[in-house]
């Protein structure tokens, strides 16, 4: 298994994330941070390869928004799917699947 991480978590910085199995294809996504206001909302674009085919390019904002005593998470994406090689339905999947974990972590630190 190939895999790589780096972040540098500020605005035009970047956000890179690689990995595959050994011999197979690699999945890259680079993201470029565009807007950072703490506490309130990041916008960042992003594009995503499989190899070294361009499948989907992506503009996203999250805002961070009071709510009683917690946060509420809203998350807008707009997505460029490419030459049929990835979907909407495949990113709502995976998108779905990070914010699942993100909650279950955040219920186990609090």
């Amino acid at each position: 298994m190939t895999h790589r991480h780096e972040m540098d978590f500020c605005v035009g910085g970047q956000e890179v994330n690689a990995g595959g199995p050994k011999d197979g294809p690699i999945h890259t996504y680079t993201a470029t941070y565009q807007d950072i206001v703490p506490n309130q909302r990041i916008v960042y674009s992003y594009d995503m390869l499989f190899g070294d085919v361009r499948i989907s390019v992506s503009l996203a904002t999250i805002e961070l928004r009071p709510e009683g005593t917690g946060t509420r998470l809203v998350l807008t994406e707009q997505g460029a799917f490419l030459d049929g090689h990835d979907t909407p339905s495949s990113r709502e999947h995976g998108t779905g699947f990070l914010l699942d974990a993100l909650g279950k972590a955040l219920a186990t630190d609090t």
